[in-house]
């Protein structure tokens, strides 16, 4: 199935005065923003571009550590920035990504930030990290961690099509925080299926917690930081797996979708009876799991877990 919607949004502020002013150094970059769409030679993928005036900010936007500070003061006083909304995930478009900013690079844009995590860097730096076959340092590109309420969360897994991880404080902040990336540098290197109900360590030595899959409540649904694919909540340390199925039930359409068209309907929230009506006479078809897995990034979003419809619904029914 093609993708139909952006995956990945980069922000790049530039040195040109305005999107025409800068139609010439795109130009000899081979690219040039036409109907929206920013295009080159050997750009496969769809990019849509639009040029967003300097509102003041720019600075502020890329002052969380990952750009020097006297780069941080060329940043505020850029006249403006491309916008990028991009239609291939960094999982399979990473090098059409890649070479789409490094001609923006030649053409004078001075840094990138992922608004899927607000994580920014000097273009010369991004491209370094990101053009790397290493995916620690994809991580470190683009992903930032966040601690609220006793919660530590990671933000930006899904600008690879993939859930991020958080877990409560319930041990070193380091030790957790090192269990956390482990957990998603495993996910961008080997794409692995996962299945709610199994448990992950990153080591021999580091006693293992049961992952589950739970919408993402860290944003609104909106928001440019909110993970459609959820997250991974980690069990407390010593957790044992449940027994795992050998195929997938995946409802059709989406599970998710029913119960919000019902809602929307009846013009109230559903009860705990219809919500598992509903998903009790649902039409799901039977897969394996890793095509369960095509389904979903095909969609965009992970469905709620049928064994927890009710208490997922709750989170995400609006």
């Amino acid at each position: 199935m093609s993708e139909t919607f952006p995956r990945v949004t980069l922000f790049a502020p530039c040195t040109a005065e305005s999107l025409t002013a800068l139609a010439a150094p795109l130009g000899r970059a081979g690219l040039e923003v036409e109907g929206g769409l920013l295009r080159g030679d050997g750009l496969a993928s769809t990019i849509e571009a639009e040029w967003v005036e300097n509102d003041g900010g720019f600075g502020a936007a890329f002052s969380f550590g990952t750009v020097p500070t006297d780069k941080v003061a060329a940043l505020d006083r850029a006249p403006g920035a491309l916008l990028l909304h991009c239609h291939a995930d960094l999982r399979d478009g990473r090098e059409q990504i890649c070479e789409a900013v490094r001609r923006l690079w030649r053409a004078g844009a001075l840094a990138v930030r992922l608004e899927q995590s607000k994580v920014g860097w000097e273009i010369g730096d991004w491209l370094e990290l990101m053009t790397s076959d290493d995916p620690w340092a994809w991580h470190r590109a683009t992903v930032a961690f966040l601690g609220d309420d006793g919660i530590l969360q990671s933000c930006g897994m899904h600008a690879f099509s993939l859930p991020d991880a958080c877990a409560t404080t319930d041990a070193d902040a380091d030790e957790l925080s090192a269990f956390v990336t482990t957990l998603n540098v495993y996910q961008l290197a080997e794409d692995p299926v996962i299945v709610s109900g199994q448990t992950f360590a990153p080591d021999a030595d580091t006693t293992r917690r049961v992952l589950e899959r739970w919408p993402d409540v860290g944003y609104p649904p909106d928001d440019a930081c909110h993970n459609p694919y959820g997250v991974w909540r980690l069990g407390p340390p010593g957790g044992r797996a449940r027994p795992q199925s050998e195929l997938a039930h995946v409802f059709m359409p989406a599970l998710r979708v029913v119960l919000r068209a019902l809602q929307e309907q009846a013009g109230a929230p559903l009860s705990r009876e219809q919500v598992e009506a509903v998903r009790d006479k649902g039409a799901c078809v039977a897969m394996e799991h890793r095509d369960a897995q095509k389904i979903e990034r095909s969609r965009g979003y992970a469905d709620v877990d049928p064994e927890l419809a009710w208490q997922q619904w709750q989170l995400i029914r609006g």
